[in-house]
């Protein structure tokens, strides 16, 4: 018997729209990621750790971007990022520091060799300001990805 989807989706509408996949095994983390980024036009699909991910990527909709927690129990950051280049997911990643932020190293590593793309990378305690910046769909340039549909 397979375990039921605990995966949240937020947003004004979760059929449509920018999806967001927030990574991370802290309740209080993921909040606060949906917090600052609903309001940046993002629909917001909360795990608990990458294998939640990966299982989730079996079918569509698939993820505008990903937030990927470094550090969690069941698949960590560096797991889940071996994974995703292992297939062919292309999303823009995003990575997320507190304990061992060299660990962040190693995943940038790992992904930009095998073809992902890392584009920013967060230490915790994350500043609301930062974590806008590193969210704003203009800055990423995946606004007009995907309303042209050619992601």
């Amino acid at each position: 018997m397979t375990e039921p989807r605990k995966t949240r989706v937020f947003g004004p509408d979760s059929s449509t729209g920018l999806r967001l996949a927030v990574v991370d095994d802290e309740a209080e983390f993921r909040s606060l990621v949906r917090r600052v980024s609903e309001p940046l036009g993002w629909t917001v699909v909360e795990y608990e750790n990458g294998r939640k991910l990966i299982d989730d990527l079996a079918r569509p909709p698939y993820p505008d971007l990903i937030l990927l927690d470094m550090v969690m129990p069941h698949l960590d950051g560096i797991e889940t990022v071996s994974w995703l280049a292992s297939t062919s997911h292309r999303c823009p990643i995003i990575l997320v520091s507190g304990k061992l932020p060299a660990y962040s190293d190693v995943a940038v590593s790992v992904g930009e060799a095998r073809g992902l793309e890392i584009i920013d990378v967060l230490r915790k305690p994350v500043e609301i300001g930062r974590l806008r910046e590193a969210l704003s769909p203009d800055r990423l340039g995946i606004a007009a990805r995907s309303r042209n549909g050619s992601d």
